[in-house]
């Protein structure tokens, strides 16, 4: 339904992305976005507003409504976490509609919780996501200046500067 609705597929995005903020570390045309513990703050009530009944029933019905700790029940008013099958599906569909409503632009971009906007709308879709309970990352949000990130490249004036990550 994502991608017939707004011409992407998924599963190919992730090198889009770094294209993109490639392209708007350059140009500066576009602004990125991350948030923090996006999957940890999506409530109930956002998914309720934004998806069709159909859906929100469906999702809802998937998802775990209440946690057990210590011999007491705690209900939970975040929808999926990570590690939910539908978790990144779902935060880049809610992201993407309210993204949608605050530029006419159609080739901004969401993917999962990475975001890339039009320069000129980057602080009210930070006021809507702030709004609606998001906090933006400041280390990984980039609406100035010759930097952007997204999907793990980093990019100075068109060049890729991400430092090298080991893990073990």
């Amino acid at each position: 339904r994502y991608n017939k609705a707004y011409k992407v597929d998924l599963a190919n995005l992730q090198p889009v992305h770094q294209k993109l903020a490639q392209r708007a570390s350059v140009t500066g045309e576009w602004a990125t976005i991350d948030l923090s513990n996006a999957s940890d703050t999506v409530a109930l009530e956002l998914v309720r507003l934004l998806l069709p009944g159909d859906w929100f029933a469906l999702l809802n019905s998937l998802r775990a409504r209440a946690t057990d700790l210590n011999g007491r029940r705690y209900y939970l008013a975040k929808f999926s976490s990570m590690g939910n099958g539908f978790t990144f599906e779902l935060e880049t569909l809610l992201f993407r509609s309210l993204i949608a409503t605050l530029t006419p632009d159609t080739r901004a971009s969401v993917y999962g919780d990475d975001m890339i906007v039009p320069t000129a709308s980057a602080k009210d879709c930070i006021a809507a996501l702030r709004f609606f309970g998001f906090t933006p990352n400041a280390r990984k949000t980039f609406l100035e200046g010759p930097f952007r990130e997204s999907c793990g490249g980093d990019f100075f004036q068109g060049h890729p500067v991400r430092a090298p990550y080991l893990k073990s």
